[in-house]
């Protein structure tokens, strides 16, 4: 092997390895992951929100919102709004 034939294989493996079909793989691991994390995280406000397409769900059922369902949402758009500032603004959190 000479000299001028390291790129060649350098070009080879990196073929190899760096496919178009490794490089979605990794990334759908790596997204996976962070998933992973985030969910873990702002599990709260995902069930919130859950609970907020629910309700409007019934709500719409009949094509008319009465008022007892606008406050049913009123009170489950109002739990969101308290997941979202549990997760941004926690008074009693010390830092390490």
């Amino acid at each position: 092997m000479g000299v001028g034939n390291g790129p060649l294989i350098l070009e080879k493996i990196m073929a190899e390895w760096f496919s178009l079909q490794n490089i979605i793989y990794l990334a759908l691991l790596i997204m996976g992951g962070i998933l992973t994390l985030v969910s873990a995280k702002y599990r709260a406000l995902v069930k919130e929100l859950t609970d907020v397409v629910r309700v409007y769900g019934k709500a719409v059922e009949d094509d008319n919102i009465s008022a007892a369902e606008k406050k049913i949402i009123l009170k489950e758009v109002l739990d969101v709004a308290k997941a979202v500032l549990a997760i941004v603004w926690n008074p009693f959190k010390f830092k390490k």
